[in-house]
């Protein structure tokens, strides 16, 4: 675990939201035990939209990990919601018992909110500082399951150098150019990798990642269908054909990922013919990336947080109002951006899981090899 990373997420536990929520619990055990039932509605429904309204319901798996580690698990967010929902609902018509649990729930929390204050204060004292970047740039997490390299030396170069070659091609895509990759983060005790991406770059591999996962989806159904025809006994040879279209859809769908990302992120820069060699590329790593969340790899892009420029006034110079209406510009991009990695994101966590369970429905051995 890293500390700049945890910082962060400290920072975000002491907000004055998580202070009003600890008001509200207090006053709801005060109006179950009086039963006052019109404001424990009002209570309840503060709040949900309070846990509902935490930045943590937008963490990404690496946040999410150190979240569990601390313990923090059950007290903030749509869990933490969950968290006081079973209490309500575990003794519903015993009502001492759930003002005693709820109390108790109530004293876990403070007492994890006040730990995460006085640790803030050591951090700081140490001379930690949070873990930002800067409002034009994107950070990519690759997360390393111990399955995937075994704490290889040789096999995290070999990933290593794949994702290269992937970020290489997918600047030239979209800028005309392509420079080594660096790694600008690595989170402590585990094999979790971060590469700071232009805007661009992270919108496509939100989109490929999100299509991949997707893809992943409809042969899990087909899956399903096949096995629902095998209990009624179709013959081997239907079997067969479903497992033929099954590898169709999936060589189809990626071929049309690689057409699309270029047609939608390809730079004017690039001539036709060096087009159709990137095109060709892509395809390679779309695959490559599909054997990753296969393999169980977390794929994860975080957006930076951007401020909403200063609106243009009357009063202003004609300088000024240029100036500003650029940033204004700037920041609309930005934003949609951020949009389409967000949704993106959150499309994976719906859908994928973040690389468990639905990719492990791919054909093995079906995908051809990258080139090296």
């Amino acid at each position: 675990m890293d500390a700049s990373k945890l910082l962060n997420i400290l920072y975000d536990f002491s907000s004055d939201d998580e202070k009003i929520i600890t008001e509200t619990l207090n006053s709801l055990v005060s109006n179950i035990s009086a039963n006052q039932s019109v404001e424990i509605s009002a209570n309840l429904k503060q709040l949900h939209d309070l846990f509902s309204s935490s930045v943590s319901n937008k963490y990404n798996p690496s946040n999410l990990k150190i979240v569990e580690f601390i313990g923090g698990s059950s007290y903030f967010g749509l869990p933490g919601f969950q968290k006081l929902e079973d209490i309500l609902n575990k003794n519903s018509y015993d009502i001492k018992k759930t003002v005693i649990d709820l109390q108790e729930f109530i004293q876990k929390r403070t007492e994890f909110i006040n730990a995460t204050t006085t640790t803030i204060d050591s951090l700081v004292k140490l001379n930690i500082r949070p873990h930002f970047h800067s409002d034009d740039i994107f950070e990519v997490g690759l997360l390393m399951p111990k399955e995937l390299t075994n704490n290889k030396i040789n096999k995290i170069t070999k990933e290593l150098n794949q994702w290269d070659k992937v970020f290489k091609t997918l600047q030239e895509i979209t800028s005309g150019s392509a420079e080594d990759t660096e790694i600008s983060f690595i989170n402590n005790g585990s094999l979790e990798f971060f590469i700071d991406n232009a805007p661009p770059i992270a919108a496509c591999l939100a989109v490929i990642v999100e299509r991949i996962v997707k893809i992943y989806k409809n042969i899990t159904e087909i899956r399903n269908l096949k096995e629902k025809l095998k209990e009624l006994g179709v013959s081997t040879g239907e079997q067969k054909t479903i497992e033929q279209q099954e590898k169709d859809l999936l060589n189809k769908e990626l071929d049309k990922i690689a057409n699309d990302i270029v047609k939608d992120f390809a730079s004017k820069q690039l001539d036709s013919g060096r087009i159709n060699e990137l095109k060709i590329a892509i395809k390679g790593h779309i695959t490559y990336i599909a054997r990753c969340i296969d393999g169980g790899m977390i794929i994860e892009i975080n957006p930076p947080e951007i401020s909403e420029p200063v609106d243009i006034k009357d009063t202003d110079t004609d300088e000024n109002k240029k100036e500003k209406a650029k940033l204004k510009d700037n920041y609309d991009k930005s934003l949609k951006q951020i949009e389409i990695v967000e949704k993106s994101m959150e499309t994976i966590k719906a859908i994928g899981k973040t690389g468990y369970d639905i990719v492990k429905y791919l054909t093995d051995g079906e995908l051809p090899k990258e080139e090296e």
